[in-house]
């Protein structure tokens, strides 16, 4: 069992997550620019400027697996050609991002949480999505995400 400090932290990375994504897709239905929120997102959510970082995307099935800023981007954005299977997951019409973590861990100040998140979209239809993050500590009271995967519940 993790303490109160690092739940706080882990769950505050995630909000901060949610929420640059929820930016992400007002930004794209306005017609804003969506240079310093992905930038926000690679440079201040995921660990890029600290170390390698994984990523499974939950609709991805041609290229499963990510590593770089590019696929990332074009996974939340689709509109950089990198992955042609690519259509904008942040740029859906997502109105709520909700974390319930089922457990976190620590371990020599790495952290880990899984759990499900829920995506609202605008017709109040809900996405259910499992995922496992991995953090890193990039100081005292900052987290930085090095591992996301998120997947679909099984569905027989």
């Amino acid at each position: 069992m993790v303490n109160k400090e690092i739940e706080n932290l882990v769950t505050f990375t995630q909000q901060k997550w949610a929420k640059t994504v929820l930016e992400i897709g007002k930004a794209y239905r306005s017609k804003s620019s969506l240079e310093n929120l992905i930038s926000e997102l690679l440079n201040n959510i995921y660990a890029f400027n600290y170390c390698e970082v994984l990523f499974k995307p939950t609709l991805a099935k041609n290229v499963q697996f990510r590593s770089t800023r590019e696929e990332f981007e074009s996974y939340f954005l689709g509109q950089n050609n990198i992955c042609k299977e690519d259509d904008g997951f942040a740029v859906k019409d997502w109105k709520s991002i909700k974390f319930e973590n089922y457990k976190i861990i620590e371990h020599n100040d790495y952290l880990l949480s899984m759990g499900n998140y829920y995506f609202i979209d605008d017709k109040n239809k809900s996405l259910k999505v499992e995922y496992t993050f991995g953090f890193i500590r990039t100081d005292k009271k900052e987290l930085r995400i090095n591992l996301h995967h998120s997947s679909l519940p099984y569905n027989e």
